[in-house]
């Protein structure tokens, strides 16, 4: 975003703390929006197909993942091509339209009893105009180092809590595992 908002302008929540530890995987992992700080490529390194629809976001993620600019909406893969799906605060910039159409095209390439894990954060309805941007701080430890970041979306009409995504998995085919919530971030497990 080129053009961030004055401190007064934003509604940031308290710092969220997430301990991500390694978990298991076969073969290829797809991270959707694994540009940025590409916390799952850093995780899971080449094991991982880093992409997003912006070049910048995956110049700027570290070295290690495949990284592809591809629109999640429309995967370039064969179905059934992946064991794992990553989603790691990336579906809170899409808007329902797309995370539907998202959450199919995962689906999709997952093999039969593959997973899909998705981290994400709680953002509650607008209550003051004055502050257009949502921000989520996150303090996230990984197995070999720390990484402090933020993410903000426009906050208008962006209300979303863990029920959208159990919600949205179930109507797609998938079955869950709710993770324990940290806060306002949460954790999901859908496995097809």
């Amino acid at each position: 975003m080129n053009d961030i908002p004055s401190p007064d302008k934003m509604f940031m929540i308290n710092l969220q703390e997430i301990e991500l530890a390694d978990f298991p995987t076969k073969g290829w992992i797809l991270d959707i929006g694994g540009g940025g700080e590409g916390v799952i490529g850093r995780l899971k390194g080449n094991l991982v197909v880093a992409i997003d629809n912006r070049k910048k976001e995956l110049e700027e993620a570290p070295e290690g993942p495949l990284k592809i600019i591809m629109d999640a909406t429309d995967l370039q893969f064969l179905d059934e091509s992946f064991e794992t799906v990553t989603a790691f605060f990336s579906m809170m910039y899409m808007d329902t339209k797309t995370r539907k159409k998202v959450f199919k095209e995962a689906y999709r390439v997952l093999r039969p009893g593959g997973v899909f894990h998705l981290w994400d954060v709680t953002i509650p309805a607008q209550t003051d105009p004055s502050k257009s941007l949502f921000v989520v701080p996150l303090k996230i430890t990984l197995p070999d180092e720390v990484i402090q970041t933020g993410y903000g979306v426009p906050w208008k009409d962006r209300e979303q809590d863990v029920e959208t995504y159990t919600d949205l998995a179930q109507k797609i085919g998938f079955k869950f595992e709710v993770g324990v919530p940290q806060k306002q971030v949460f954790q999901l497990k859908l496995i097809k």
